[in-house]
């Protein structure tokens, strides 16, 4: 059985025989463990904060600032009804004068 740390160490190898910058690796990883959060969370933001331990503003900033999540967060909430706001009128009898 191969451990964690031999896959991370060959992950790593990898990345860096391709190329691929400690920035853009950090990136990738934060993304891809950010949307398996939230996935599992089904869009809430504070649930995914609280299983990835940092505080849902983080969370928030994240989604909108990374160019890996950019509307991530709008395709896993489920839409929400806007209730009309109807004008509501004051029966007759109850209408001062």
């Amino acid at each position: 059985m191969v451990s964690i740390d031999d896959r991370l160490n060959a992950i790593i190898r990898e990345l860096i025989g391709n190329g691929i910058t400690l920035a853009q690796a950090v990136e990738a990883f934060e993304g891809k463990y950010i949307v398996a959060a939230m996935t599992t969370c089904k869009g809430n933001v504070t649930q995914a904060s609280k299983k990835l331990g940092v505080h849902r503003n983080t969370l928030h900033n994240k989604l909108r600032t990374q160019t890996m999540l950019n509307g991530f967060a709008e395709s896993v909430r489920p839409v929400r009804r806007r209730l009309s706001h109807k004008r509501l009128t004051v029966p007759k009898t109850v209408r001062s004068r």
